[in-house]
């Protein structure tokens, strides 16, 4: 277990850690890999569906696929940009030898970065996270070459999110890029759905249009998820706190190495509810069970926080059910158009979770309140006025599974001594 803290009091850098080409092209207010990761297993995932590929093993890939980061930063050394203005920025072309040399020696660096994170792991798990990373950068696989090639689209989305479609800012260099790199007939179609939505191209046949255009909808409305500061830690006033797209990526990772250890659970539909779990906060906003009764007053909100806020039975059940009522209609309201099936399966996983009634359910309950409780400690750590002694009650009275206290007792060791 101190092994796996350790893992995971690393990979937490990610969520401080900015996207590379956003700090090259001056994004204000950067979004972070552990961000990125977020939205791309999405795209991995949801669109890995219509393929009628191997899932479980597609969420692993993209959660794997940057965790050499750690250490080795977000590497772009393939594509650099040569400056005409402070604006104006074009793709600088390399030699096929030059691409291979240079791909060569990010390799080397990443692969070195990824084992170094994992090598105090059970080695099934490194292997597992080892064999889903290389999968991806040598598309080995099915699923490796279709998330190789699905990362890199939302990597284009996010670069038209960001900086526009502007083909003498950015634009067309983006595109040349994840050309070269696109070769799946399904992914092209997403493309031009692309394309068609910012700018106005009109592509014909294109093989179910209006499915590729509402996941295209879809994921660009849980991207708000990743500049939306975790209420919990703003109540707080923790500056530049992590998001709820980072904090998901957390838990996600948690369901992965936790869940694994409990082979009663069904490990796709655990990761799956990982990656679900908060997605009402797209039109809810992030909430807390308590946000709503604070005091207005700023100092006497502090002194409030400082302590676990107890509610009635009558209090808890009055604010779970109006909670639950306002985020079923956001997550009907996100998932409207996209394919039923789909629909019906994240309702499901966002219905038992919230419910707490599936066994998966119960256990990533437990482990999204360590997930808060790992991130205050690094809060606690830095912010000499901040206390995490709510969370730990909190814990204490909510968790019970053997896996979640021996994790607690790790963090007690690794924090206080």
């Amino acid at each position: 277990m101190k092994e796996n803290l350790n893992f995971l009091i690393e990979i937490n850098r990610l969520k401080e850690i900015p996207r590379t080409w956003q700090i090259t092209w001056r994004v204000k207010n950067p979004t972070t890999i552990a961000d990125h990761i977020f939205r791309a297993t999405f795209t991995i995932w949801l669109l890995g569906q219509k393929k009628n590929l191997n899932i479980k093993k597609l969420i692993k890939i993209a959660l794997a696929h940057d965790l050499c980061e750690v250490y080795a930063g977000d590497l772009t050394p393939l594509f650099y940009y040569q400056k005409r203005t402070p604006k104006i920025m074009k793709w600088f072309r390399l030699s096929e030898k030059e691409k291979k040399k240079r791909a060569k020696k990010q390799l080397e660096i990443e692969k070195n970065s990824l084992l170094k994170l994992v090598k105090h792991l059970n080695s099934e798990v490194q292997r597992e996270i080892v064999s889903s990373w290389f999968d991806y950068e040598q598309k080995i696989s099915q699923e490796g070459k279709f998330a190789k090639q699905a990362d890199r689209i939302d990597t284009l989305l996010e670069s038209i999110e960001e900086i526009g479609t502007d083909e003498q800012i950015a634009g067309k260099s983006w595109w040349e890029g994840t050309e070269e790199i696109v070769e799946d007939s399904l992914l092209w179609d997403y493309l031009k759905v692309i394309q068609n939505k910012f700018y106005q191209r009109k592509f014909k046949n294109v093989k179910n249009e209006k499915e590729m255009e509402n996941i295209l909808d879809f994921l660009l409305e849980i991207g708000k998820l990743k500049r939306m500061p975790r209420l919990y830690w703003t109540l707080r006033g923790i500056k530049n706190p992590e998001s709820v797209a980072g904090h998901i990526f957390t838990l996600a990772i948690m369901a992965w190495i936790f869940g694994r250890e409990r082979k009663e659970l069904h490990q796709e539909k655990l990761l799956k509810m990982a990656l679900c779990h908060e997605l009402s906060a797209v039109y809810t906003g992030d909430t807390t069970p308590y946000d709503r009764i604070l005091p207005k007053d700023e100092k006497e909100r502090e002194e409030v926080l400082k302590k676990m806020i107890r509610l009635s039975k009558k209090e808890k059940k009055w604010i779970f059910l109006t909670d639950y009522k306002k985020e079923k209609k956001a997550i009907e309201k996100l998932t409207k158009k996209i394919d039923p099936s789909i629909k019906k399966e994240i309702l499901e996983l966002w219905h038992e979770y919230r419910t707490r009634s599936s066994p998966e359910a119960k256990f990533l309950g437990q482990l999204n309140i360590l997930a808060v409780l790992l991130q205050g400690l690094f809060y606690e750590k830095e912010y000499k006025e901040f206390t995490a002694a709510p969370l730990w009650e909190w814990a204490f009275e909510n968790c019970d599974d053997e896996i979640c206290v021996s994790l607690m007792d790790e963090m007690k060791k690794k924090f206080y001594g």
